[in-house]
């Protein structure tokens, strides 16, 4: 191994960035609490609405704040392969060696849920073939792409992380997969190394 090679390419579950927004999003019931208790007989229902917007809170983001407290790693790029954690949307986490990875991607897309308007996110996926068999979304925190192709280069043989286009619909569930356009595969075919 040289001494300026890349070393594994991990990101796990920030604490800094979880405790932030729970922070903010507490602000409003913590202000409602604090206006109840000034004046308990005549303003209680202050304290009783900011104390059941902050349980619903709290309930939402339990499992995040449980992630953040453990570190969970979300992704890494090793020697063995790509590890993609569990996201949001309930993906279990999974590992993919480098035989059956023919490059690493990220993309922005809409994740196909009972929302009539869903919001997009950015996600990393796994190309084999001419299609995207399973990708995790990636929303909040940071995905250095740089760093990452130079792992994926250095533990997979020259499989760099590409741009892939937008999809308006992105399968919630891990085992559909998503076709990649025929301009795009042409256009980015030579990109891994054999």
């Amino acid at each position: 191994m040289r001494a300026d090679s890349p070393s594994t390419y991990e990101v796990r579950q920030s604490r800094l960035r979880t405790t932030g927004i729970v922070v903010l999003c507490s602000l409003l019931p913590v202000t409602a609490m604090t206006i109840g208790l000034q004046d308990l007989s005549t303003r209680y229902m202050f304290f009783i609405i900011g104390l059941g917007f902050e349980a619903t809170i709290l309930a939402l983001f339990r499992r995040r704040v449980g992630s953040a407290v453990r570190r969970e790693l979300l992704i890494a790029i090793d020697e063995q392969g790509v590890y993609l954690g569990p996201d949001k949307y309930g993906r279990p986490a999974m590992r993919e060696s480098w035989s059956n990875i023919d490059s690493i991607v990220h993309f922005k897309g809409c994740v196909w849920t009972t929302s009539s308007r869903p919001n997009p996110d950015r996600h990393v996926g796994i190309v084999r073939g001419s299609s995207i068999v399973t990708s995790r979304a990636i929303d909040g925190w940071w995905f250095s792409v740089r760093r990452a192709a130079a792992a994926a280069d250095h533990f997979g043989g020259g499989s760099p992380v590409l741009r892939a286009p937008y999809f308006d619909q992105v399968p919630r569930e891990w085992f559909h997969t998503i076709r990649l356009p025929r301009e795009w595969l042409a256009a980015n075919s030579g990109s891994r190394a054999d």
